[in-house]
Parts: C-alpha cells; structure tokens; sequence
C-alpha cells in the first residue's frame, strides 16, 4: 500500500486537507478577474492551495503558474513567461508559431521546440537581450485573453524574490504599469516572506501599493487535520486513534508540512495499529532530521539572539520590561527590534501577526536540548 501522506511537494485531491472556503475565494477571483495576494509563512500550503483552486475550477480558462525560486533577473524571468504562456496555450508547432506573430508583433524571439512521442511540445524561448518592448511581452496574458475570449490566470510563487534583483524595485514598477490595465487576467501573487510581502502590498509608497485582495493564509483548524488523518489511516488498512492524532498535532504545532511529514514517519513504522511509543519515536526520528539545520541557524548566534530566544522558549512575553531585559541579559529596550528582526531575517521567527513565533516547529525542543538540558 502507498504511503498516503506527502510532504515537500505540491499535492491535490486526496492529499490536499480542507481549505474549502479559500479555495472557494481563489476560485471566485479567478472567475472575477480580481487580483489576489496570498501571503503566509514558508510550507503552510500556499502553493497545493493555488494548484487545488485550479484544479478544481469550473470556468473555461487558461492558467500559468510561474516559481521564481531560483530566477535571478528580469531577462531570466521574461524568457520563462514567454515560454510557459505560449506553452499553456498552444499545443502545436503552426500554433506557437502563428501565435507569437500575431501577440508579439514587435519582437522576435528564438524559439525552440522538443517533440517526445506522446508528449506536448516542449518550447525553449530567447528573447533579444536588447529588446525594449517589455510592455508588450508583459501584455501576452491581456492580449490573449482577449484573442481567445477566455480569462487568463498568471500565479507567480515567492513573489517578494523580485526584490533581490539587481533592477528588481524598478522592473516592480514596469510589472505594476502594465498589469494594472489588464481588465481580463487574474493575477495570484503569493510568497513566504510575511514580513517583505506585506510591506509590498501594504506600503503606500511602494508600486504594488493595493495591487489586489490581500489573504493572510493561516493554519488549518484540528479538527480538519483529526478527520484527514484518521480517513488516510483507516483507507490504507492502518488504524490510529483520535487522541494520538491530537497528541502527533500538538508535537509539530499544528504546522501542515510537518503534520503530513510525521505522519508519513509514523505510517512507516506502522504494522496494523499506531501505538503512544510509535508516535514518540517518529517525533523523535523527524526531529533528529532536522537537527543539521537547526545546527546551521543556531551556529552564528549572537549571546544576545540566543538569551531572547531563551527568554522566549521560557515564556517570556514582556521583552522590554527592566526584569526580563537585565536577567536575559539583553542590553536596551531598543535592542530588542534589532534582535527580532535579526532572528527574523534568519527565518528562525515569525513576527508580524501577534507574538513572536519559532518559525518551525523542531526549533524549540531542540533548542530546549541544547541550552537547557545539558
């Protein structure tokens, strides 16, 4: 029997737990052409979210959705738009060729096709290094959507990567002039930088300033993830009860990625019947997994970062009270933003949406391993 629960991929259908109301609010925006924002932090699901709406809409459309993980330049970044529009909406040789004519009229890209027997057409596009008609490649989704009569959907993941681009601040501002026009696409923007999205979406004086509805994903409910547990278990012939499910929740804190990763552990280690002991161990295996990267992030910390963090994991909430700054040692009450943002930029916390948040779930107990038990 196939193990029922993935992690670090995108999935839908059986795998994919709830989501129903967001997936209805994508859809309803895809269907509206109204822009939409989708921001949380790293592994909450963003992009099996964007994948199931897709999937499951209706409507007649036609669908692009672009990783900017690993693209470095808008030249990069321009060539993989062209390529995966043309691919989404032609699926012939005279099509593609015909079509990037009549859209592109004013340029002339080097386009190159692989054909595999029983497959699509593979198309590697180059685009003149020189071109100055960026308005009009950017205006493909627009143009097409019109040609054909059918709305288009462009979803860009990590968004925010845009940022670190040599020119990136000033191609946001060519990307804002020309998407705002587009009356019949929809544009899904979404990324993991909390902090970084928000201020790009939320700052007057920035060019996406209010591009679209801004949707704050947040952790699916218990009781959804104690019902999608118990029917994977029970469908592939496993069985576990309800109280260790709360128990293996509880243990990643309630964190989707690591939910569907400890449980695939405990899936493994399962002949018949999940046990209290089994759940323990396969906690123990995942955190052991992750103990290299906890190494790394805990390696180049400062005294101060590592006395908050220890603040932090003994429940101290009031950071800039006297007590708690001279018994953890943390110098002026205007350090504090500093050690936050610091331990934020390193991905180790979660600020923004109330109090500071460990930003994954193996942080804590092995960071109480380390400076606490020994």
């Amino acid at each position: 029997m196939e193990n029922p629960f993935k992690f670090g991929e995108t999935v839908k259908d059986g795998m994919f737990c709830n989501r129903v109301k967001e997936v209805k609010k994508l859809q309803s925006a895809f269907r509206d052409g109204q822009n939409i924002i989708l921001i949380s932090p790293r592994r909450w699901g963003k992009s099996s979210l964007v994948k199931q709406a897709i999937h499951k809409y209706n409507g007649k459309h036609i669908s692009v959705q672009i990783d900017l993980f690993g693209i470095t330049s808008k030249e990069e970044f321009l060539e993989i738009y062209v390529r995966l529009i043309l691919q989404a909406t032609s699926s012939r040789f005279k099509d593609i060729t015909r079509n990037v004519g009549g859209w592109i009229k004013n340029i002339t890209p080097y386009i190159s096709f692989t054909v595999v027997e029983g497959s699509d057409i593979n198309i590697g596009v180059k685009l003149p290094r020189d071109a100055k008609h960026i308005d009009d490649i950017l205006s493909l989704p627009q143009q097409i959507a019109v040609d054909k009569g059918i709305p288009v959907i462009i979803c860009v993941d990590e968004f925010q990567k845009i940022n670190d681009w040599k020119d990136g601040k000033s191609f946001l501002e060519k990307l804002r002039s020309v998407w705002q026009h587009h009356s019949n696409v929809c544009y899904c923007l979404y990324g993991s930088k909390r902090h970084v999205m928000t201020e790009m979406f939320n700052k007057s004086s920035l060019p996406f300033f209010k591009f679209g509805e801004v949707i704050f994903l947040t952790k699916i409910d218990k009781s959804e993830w104690m019902k999608f547990i118990l029917e994977a278990f029970n469908n592939s012939g496993k069985s576990i009860s309800e109280p260790l499910i709360e128990t293996l929740i509880d243990a990643v804190e309630n964190h989707p990625y690591y939910i569907q990763w400890v449980c695939r552990i405990i899936w493994y280690n399962t002949t018949k019947s999940v046990t209290k002991e089994i759940v323990r161990k396969s906690v123990e295996e995942l955190l052991v997994s992750n103990s290299p990267l906890f190494q790394n992030q805990t390696y180049s910390l400062t005294s101060k970062q590592t006395n908050y963090l220890k603040a932090l994991v003994n429940g101290e909430n009031q950071f800039s009270s006297q007590r708690v700054l001279q018994e953890y040692n943390l110098g002026s009450q205007g350090n504090i933003k500093r050690i936050e943002t610091a331990l934020q930029q390193a991905e180790i916390l979660l600020l923004g949406g109330g109090a500071p948040e460990f930003s994954e779930p193996y942080f804590k107990p092995l960071f109480q391993r380390k400076y606490f038990l020994n």
